[in-house]
């Protein structure tokens, strides 16, 4: 597949002139082709796909097919990336085919929905009249002008669903049941009959935000998330707790009343398909700090981070992640306030604090995934010099809460993270982490 995949790419960039070598790949990719004298086109493509790994030819194909409109090859990119995925079986597709019946698009345009993701036609025959004989003209006789010839099923098999990449299928599949193609009862019993049939793959679709009213659902993995969404994320504490008011109750609309200058507040929606990704992070800071970009966010993180080892934690992260996954990054976040008491809970005297105060650090991943990072120095198991188990005991108390509450934590111990194999345990980590939750490079 991925030698394929290759030889596809190559056949992309090998029509073009060497002068454009020069310009296109870089435009399109951010690939630059080595120059070379005497070195023919098929050497230089190849010189650069030589240091590429299977993953990152996969994620160029992608970006090829975008800038082309090429469906193949965007195709082939994508069962590349998800080739160590659970996949979504010929069966669970049959089956999902028979949940629709005769009726994929229902209230919405069928040759407009399946010709988003399914070639179904030639430009060049339509430019001429066309002939009768197109894919899309029989779908148009067979199943919107005579419904019932045929089934969705027989549909799938017509347009390459039951072997198309799972990322094109689910795309189609959303469409299927959105408002704009099934509402109400019809389509909370449609997602219902699906989700029965998606789940043997491990698969489900869950709402994700609404439109007007009706509920808006995205494909995911089935997992075990935090339920609601996040909001009104305080975090890069770097110094005294912030008093906060509310700017309006009703809708949990939090405003800084002193100490601004402590904390970040990030209070924009965050979606369950996406979590919070660095890139949407920086354009949020980049009007909060009027026309800051992701050098001078960073910076600004930088300074809450309270140790040498998590220093280490978050340089590690962006140096090893921010180019291969490039727009796919989540946002590490430092210093996440958990539990908020008052600025002045001190004063107050019927009442303990809440524990556990800040996460040392939080990703925000799809599918309702809350992660959080915990760089433990001897506080953490200390009191005044000494080993405590009180201390101890109050910190695996937190723990336990917030894995019931859905969130991950992971623990690391600071003398892990300093030293010459502190990235390598890093790497590892986030490598795992990143697979266990399919964050796509790309």
């Amino acid at each position: 597949m991925a030698t394929d995949l290759r030889a596809k790419i190559v056949g992309v960039f090998h029509p073009m002139s060497h002068a454009a070598l020069d310009i296109e790949p870089m435009r399109i990719a951010g690939l630059e082709i080595p120059r070379g004298d005497g070195l023919s086109k098929s050497q230089r493509i190849n010189a650069v796909l030589d240091g590429l790994s299977e993953k990152e030819i996969a994620r160029l194909a992608l970006k090829l097919a975008q800038e082309r409109g090429d469906v193949a090859l965007d195709e082939a990119g994508r069962k590349v990336l998800e080739a160590d995925e659970p996949p979504l079986t010929r069966i669970t597709r049959r089956d999902v085919a028979r949940v629709f019946g005769e009726d994929l698009a229902g209230e919405a345009d069928l040759l407009e929905l399946v010709g988003r993701y399914f070639v179904i036609s030639d430009p060049f025959e339509e430019a001429f009249g066309g002939s009768g004989r197109s894919l899309r003209d029989k779908i148009d006789r067979h199943m919107v002008r005579n419904p019932g010839d045929w089934s969705v099923e027989f549909l799938f098999g017509e347009i390459g669903a039951f072997d198309c990449s799972r990322a094109r299928f689910a795309a189609m599949l959303r469409d299927a049941v959105h408002p704009l193609a099934r509402s109400g009862e019809a389509q909370l019993q449609t997602v219902a009959a699906l989700n029965k049939v998606l789940a043997r793959d491990g698969y489900e679709l869950a709402v994700d935000g609404d439109e007007s009213g009706h509920p808006i659902y995205a494909f995911r993995p089935i997992v075990r998330g935090v339920e609601g969404r996040p909001k009104n994320l305080i975090f890069a504490s770097r110094g005294p707790k912030p008093e906060l008011g509310f700017a309006d109750a009703i809708n949990n609309d939090i405003v800084i009343l002193s100490g601004e200058e402590s904390c970040l507040v990030y209070d924009r929606p965050i979606t369950a398909a996406n979590g919070l990704l660095w890139l949407e992070l920086v354009t949020w800071w980049s009007e909060q700090a009027s026309g800051g970009d992701a050098a001078s966010l960073g910076k600004r993180l930088q300074e809450s981070l309270a140790s040498d080892a998590e220093r280490k934690v978050f340089a590690t992260y962006f140096k090893a992640y921010r180019t291969s996954l490039g727009d796919a990054l989540p946002a590490l976040l430092p210093q996440v306030y958990l539990h908020y008491d008052p600025a002045v809970v001190k004063t107050l005297r019927h009442r303990l604090s809440l524990p556990r105060q800040r996460m040392d650090f939080l990703l925000l991943l799809p599918g309702r995934q809350r992660i959080v990072i915990e760089v433990d120095g001897k506080h953490h198991f200390s009191e005044a010099e000494k080993p405590s188990l009180k201390v101890y005991s109050e910190m695996v108390s937190a723990d336990r809460e917030l894995r019931l509450a859905g969130y991950e934590v992971y623990r690391f111990g600071a003398n892990e993270l300093v030293g010459d194999g502190a990235e390598k345990v890093m790497h590892d980590f986030f490598d795992k982490l990143f697979r266990l939750h399919r964050v796509i490079m790309g």
